[in-house]
C-alpha cells in the first residue's frame, strides 16, 4: 500500500510539474507575441544648434603691423629682373602720377603666359568632360544603374578639374601682374631727385631706378614674408585698425627685394597720417590677399572637411510635423578666419547645423533633429 501511495504522489508531482512547464511556456509565448506587436520606437532626434546661410563679402588676409612715416622722398625700384628698354626724365623734372618712368623687357614672361593660357584651355575642356561624366552618373543613379561610390568618384574628378583650372588661372594672373611691372609708372606727382639706371642696363629684382621728392604728407609701410609678397600688387588693399576705427588704403609700391630676415616691403602714399597718429607709429594691418564678393558663407563649425577634398554640411529640412537632416556636398571657394565662402545645394537663409566635428561625423541623412 505504501509503495502504491508513493507512486501516486510521484505521478501527481510529475503531472503538476508538466502543467507548470506548459503554463510557463504559454505565458512566455503570449508575452513574446505582445512584444512583437508593439510599435517600433522612433529614433531619438538630435538636439543641435543651427545658423542661417548668409551672403556677404569674405576676405583671406595676412595680419601684420604697418608703420606710418612722415616723409617727402620715395624710392622707385624694379619689381622684375630684365633689360631696361627705356628710361624717363632726369633729375629736376616734375612728373605726374601715372606717367611712364621706365620700361623693362618682359618678353620671356609673355611667352610663359602664352604657355599657361594653353594649359588653361586644355584644363577647361577637361572640366567639361568630367562634368558630362558626373551628370551621366547622376542620371544612371536615378535608374539604379550605378553606385554612390562611382557617382562620388566622378564628382571628385569634376571638382579636381575645376581646381586645376583655378590654379592655372591664378598663375596667369600672377604673370599678368609681373608683366605689368615692366612698365614702371609714377605712383604720385613728384620731382625727379635721382635717376639710377640707363637704357640697356641689366637690372635685378629690387634694383633702384629713381628717387622722387613728393609732396604727400605720409607713407604707410608694411613688411611681408616672401610668400605673401608674391600675392600682393599695386592696388592691393590694406585695412588699418586703431581701437574701434578702421581705414582701407590701397598699396602704391611693392619692393620684392628681401632683407636679411627674408622680408620685403610694400608702401602706400597718404594725404595725412591716419587716426591723428604721430610719425613712426605702428598700427594693426590686414593685407587682403583674396576676396569672394557676395558669396554664400558658413562658419567653420558647419562644415566637415577632409584631406581628400570632400566637404559637406547638414541642412535642416522640414518634414511632416518635424525636421530632418539632409547631407549636402559643399565646394569651398575661399577660407577666411572664421567663415568659408562656399557653393553647393544651399541657399540664403537655409538653416545649417553647427557642431563639433565629432558630432557632425555621426550625423546621417534623414536623422530627425530638434533645432535649439
Amino acid at each position: 500500500m505504501r509503495i502504491k501511495s508513493k507512486r501516486s504522489v510521484i505521478v501527481i508531482l510529475l503531472l503538476v510539474t508538466a502543467l507548470l512547464v506548459v503554463a510557463a511556456a504559454k505565458i512566455r509565448h503570449d508575452r513574446s507575441e505582445k512584444l512583437d506587436n508593439l510599435p517600433i520606437a522612433d529614433t531619438a532626434p538630435w538636439a543641435l544648434h543651427s545658423v542661417n546661410v548668409e551672403q556677404k563679402d569674405l576676405y583671406r588676409t595676412f595680419t601684420t603691423l604697418a608703420k606710418l612715416i612722415a616723409s617727402q622722398q620715395i624710392d622707385i625700384r624694379s619689381q622684375v629682373a630684365g633689360i631696361v628698354d627705356s628710361m624717363g626724365p632726369r633729375e629736376g623734372v616734375k612728373v605726374d602720377k601715372g606717367q611712364l618712368l621706365a620700361k623693362i623687357n618682359v618678353d620671356e614672361l609673355i611667352e610663359n603666359r602664352a604657355g599657361l593660357e594653353a594649359q588653361v584651355n586644355a584644363a577647361k575642356a577637361d572640366v567639361s568632360r568630367t562634368l558630362d561624366e558626373y551628370q551621366r552618373q547622376l542620371a544612371l543613379k536615378k535608374d539604379g544603374l550605378t553606385s554612390d561610390t562611382l557617382v562620388e568618384a566622378h564628382r571628385t574628378a569634376w571638382v579636381n578639374a575645376k581646381e586645376k583650372v583655378n590654379a592655372l588661372q591664378r598663375q596667369v594672373s600672377a604673370l599678368n601682374i609681373r608683366i605689368n611691372y615692366g612698365d614702371v609708372k609714377v605712383p604720385v606727382s613728384a620731382v625727379i631727385a635721382e635717376r639710377s639706371a640707363e637704357p640697356g642696363d641689366a637690372i635685378q629684382l629690387g634694383s633702384l631706378l629713381y628717387k622722387l621728392n613728393v609732396d604727400s604728407a605720409a607713407r604707410l609701410k608694411v613688411t611681408l614674408p616672401q610668400e605673401v609678397l608674391a600675392q600682393v600688387h599695386p592696388s592691393t588693399q590694406v585695412i588699418l585698425s586703431y581701437g574701434q576705427l578702421t581705414q582701407t588704403i590701397p598699396l602704391n609700391r611693392i619692393f620684392p627685394g628681401l632683407d636679411e630676415h627674408a622680408l620685403g616691403i610694400a608702401e602706400a602714399d597718404l594725404a595725412m597720417l591716419p587716426f591723428g597718429l604721430p610719425s613712426g607709429s605702428r598700427v594693426s594691418a590686414k593685407v587682403i590677399l583674396e576676396q569672394a564678393k557676395q558669396s554664400l558663407v558658413l562658419p567653420h563649425r558647419a562644415i566637415v572637411t577632409t584631406a581628400a577634398g570632400k566637404n559637406w554640411c547638414f541642412k535642416v529640412v522640414h518634414k511632416d510635423q518635424g525636421n530632418i537632416l539632409k547631407k549636402v556636398q559643399i565646394d569651398i571657394l575661399l577660407t577666411g578666419e572664421k567663415f568659408y565662402a562656399v557653393q553647393g545645394n544651399i541657399s540664403i537663409n537655409d538653416r545649417v547645423i553647427i557642431a563639433h566635428r565629432s558630432v557632425l561625423l555621426r550625423l546621417k541623412d534623414n536623422d530627425p533633429v530638434i533645432v535649439e
